[in-house]
């Protein structure tokens, strides 16, 4: 047994790992699996990267970065694959891109790179906590009619509503919450308050992107200037909630189920 876990050591050590995305990095240090660069970000990233070298941001990295530091194997978000599968290809860098857009594709990420970097049991561990505590949410909301929500993505003072098929639109899902938009063709649709004039949500989640404070400032402008806000029960009753950025992005993160945690709180708090 022991000369399997030496050569597996050994394996990870050879590897030169870039990171380009927030998440990855979580769940690479989770793993302990080192990076040789790792995305600029306004997000505070693990103490083991603290030093590591910084690729730019994670939509637009910048390549030569990248071609410097000799990677093995660069891992991404498939969110941002087109773009940047044909980049590293050309700069012959290996990449390997992980689907973070629901719950489970976190739990599917963590076991592939567990695999990919011999760090298996680690994975497992990791996914095996997550679900443990999975289990003790549902448990927490079974038997509770699942509140309507309606989920509102906003990008400076530009807005859209979020489907089930959304990251965040996902893990209400898996809490139960039932989403008003059904049938949509995307995770992301423009707002259309035609559509949702009888809808009538019991809660409305805001979700931003990038600086938080100013798409929060701009929804709330929004709210004030467009009077058919005001017609909504969830707006009447104070139930309009700002979603932290740091659990509720674009994919889902190491804290995906804290981020249920805190949805079940919202929705269900008394």
């Amino acid at each position: 047994k022991q000369t399997e876990t030496t050569e597996s050591s050994e394996s990870v050590s050879e590897e030169r790992v870039v990171a380009s995305s927030v998440a990855v990095v979580q769940i690479l240090d989770a793993l302990s699996v080192p990076m040789v660069g790792v995305p600029t970000s306004s997000y505070e990233l693990p103490e083991s990267v603290a030093d590591v070298t910084r690729i730019g941001s994670a939509m637009s990295p910048d390549m030569e970065v990248i071609a410097s530091l000799e990677p093995t194997v660069v891992v991404s978000v498939d969110s941002l694959s087109e773009d940047l599968k044909s980049q590293f290809d050309s700069l012959k860098i290996d990449s390997e891109f992980v689907n973070l857009n629901s719950y489970d594709g976190v739990k599917e990420a963590i076991k592939s790179l567990g695999e990919r970097f011999g760090v298996d049991e680690k994975a497992e561990e990791l996914v095996a906590s997550f679900e443990e505590r999975e289990n003790d949410i549902q448990k927490s909301i079974e038997g509770k009619e699942g509140p309507s929500v309606l989920i509102i993505f906003g990008a400076g003072s530009s807005f859209m509503v979020a489907s089930e098929d959304s990251c965040v639109g996902n893990l209400a899902s898996i809490v139960g919450a039932k989403n008003i938009l059904t049938d949509a063709p995307s995770s992301f649709s423009p707002i259309d308050m035609e559509y949702l004039a009888d809808k009538n949500p019991d809660y409305i989640l805001f979700m931003a992107h990038a600086n938080p404070e100013e798409s929060l400032e701009a929804f709330n402008q929004e709210f004030e200037k467009n009077k058919a806000w005001q017609n909504f029960d969830a707006v009447k009753n104070g139930n309009v909630v700002a979603l932290e950025t740091e659990y509720f992005g674009m994919s889902a993160n190491l804290y995906a189920v804290d981020a249920m945690e805190k949805l079940v709180d919202i929705l269900y708090g008394e």
